[in-house]
């Protein structure tokens, strides 16, 4: 035992500068890989790692989402009336929107009963379509608790009492990246989104829940660290008219506005259904998104990215924190001193097999178990700057060994 610990002294002794450095590199890659998880845009690989982990799901046969009991979808797809629209003041014809007077009803019932967890109605009174059912609508709506209504950047509504019910439904995608795979709690440090505005009511607090500090530089919930990103994992899904991924129809796990809830409200009354529930109302055929899961509707997003929140999977999770930054400070120092995985073993086959090993290669396989786990792990900042590192000690490498041989062939023989 005491020689083992001679020898991790001696070995600190002759690398203390090199392990110093690391740690400082792990340091970096833990802030750095923090506030890159917070951004509004995906990152590099987050949804084809996604993608590629429920594909592997699937071919094991392993549950793939599911519709808890306390969740109540309902598509208004079908449920539409034609109104008259106009273009900078002039009429051009008839456009489709969802039913306003169908919307009207459920609500009403809905705020008689008043027996429902929350209403998120993810349906978009933009600026410029008018019904009869307008007044009474808004103000049923801005007068209800425990109900939100989605805004979009640059969309105005159709009246200014609407707002103080609305939460953000965007989110943002890249010329590299054109595909759903990245949620945002709080957009501009300052605008809630309809997840957040969900989880502050139902947590009953007010306010954004989600402080920023020093312009975003790090965020608290409640006091302790959290994201303001979030790589999301589709636990809720929406199937029925949707297809799968391999283009079969799966069974509804919704139900329709008009032909479900409606025109059925004598044989089960609205309250019934909506009591104890989350009701969820949006057009799940139409509004729909590209995700690693398949296609699905926008509010599914928003009801997964709340689910995260009301877990608490927003919360930086320290034991994980602590277990990379012990990885990251054992592949620094591996290669702070000039070493390569072809070089771990004397075995020349072995070496010729380690030399297809790299950085991404590792972090690939810790990126895939965690995502197995339902943990997002951004593999891409850790490779990208061990990469560099790599890339500059093999050059200064090969700078060092041509400025020896060049000082051999000048150096006259004694």
């Amino acid at each position: 035992m005491i020689s083992i610990w001679k020898s991790i002294l001696e070995w600190y002794r002759n690398n203390r500068k090199t392990l110093r450095l690391s740690l400082l590199v792990s340091l970096a890659i833990t802030i750095f890989s923090y506030e890159v998880a917070n951004s509004l845009h995906p990152i590099a690989g987050e949804y084809a790692t996604q993608k590629q982990i429920n594909d592997f799901k699937k071919f094991l046969g392993l549950q793939l989402g599911h519709m808890p009991d306390s969740i109540l979808y309902i598509n208004v797809c079908y449920d539409k009336e034609l109104v008259p629209y106009e273009e900078q003041g002039m009429p051009v014809g008839n456009t489709v929107i969802t039913d306003r007077k169908k919307l009207l009803t459920l609500l009403t019932e809905a705020k008689k009963a008043d027996n429902y967890r929350y209403i998120f109605m993810d349906v978009c009174f933009e600026e410029g379509f008018e019904t009869e059912s307008d007044s009474a609508l808004f103000h049923t709506i801005t007068s209800m608790n425990r109900i939100v209504i989605p805004e979009h950047k640059g969309v105005p509504l159709a009246d200014k009492i609407l707002y103080t019910k609305t939460a953000n439904a965007d989110y943002s995608v890249t010329w590299k990246q054109p595909t759903f795979a990245h949620y945002q709690f709080l957009h501009d440090d300052s605008i809630p989104s309809v997840a957040l505005r969900m989880y502050a009511d139902r947590s009953h607090r007010k306010g954004n829940v989600i402080t920023p500090h020093w312009g975003g530089l790090w965020y608290t919930d409640n006091g302790r660290l959290c994201q303001n990103g979030a790589t999301l994992f589709m636990k809720v899904r929406v199937n029925g008219s949707l297809l799968d991924t391999e283009g079969q129809e799966l069974e509804r796990n919704y139900i329709y506005l008009g032909a479900d809830l409606l025109d059925l409200n004598e044989v089960v009354p609205i309250k019934e259904q909506i009591k104890d529930k989350i009701v969820v109302i949006g057009d799940f055929k139409s509004d729909v998104h590209t995700t690693y899961a398949g296609p699905q509707p926008g509010s599914s997003m928003c009801i997964n990215a709340y689910l995260m929140l009301m877990e608490g999977n927003h919360f930086v999770n320290w034991l994980n924190i602590f277990m990379m930054f012990i990885i990251y400070t054992m592949v620094g120092t591996f290669y702070l001193r000039g070493a390569s995985f072809q070089t771990l073993f004397a075995n020349p086959w072995m070496g010729l097999v380690m030399s297809f090993f790299s950085t991404a290669t590792l972090f690939f396989i810790i990126a895939i178990i965690a995502f197995w786990h339902d943990v997002a792990f951004n593999m891409w900042v850790p490779t990208t700057i061990y990469s560099l590192i790599d890339t500059y000690i093999q050059k200064r490498n090969l700078f060092k060994n041509k400025k020896k041989n060049e000082k051999a062939r000048t150096t006259p023989a004694v």
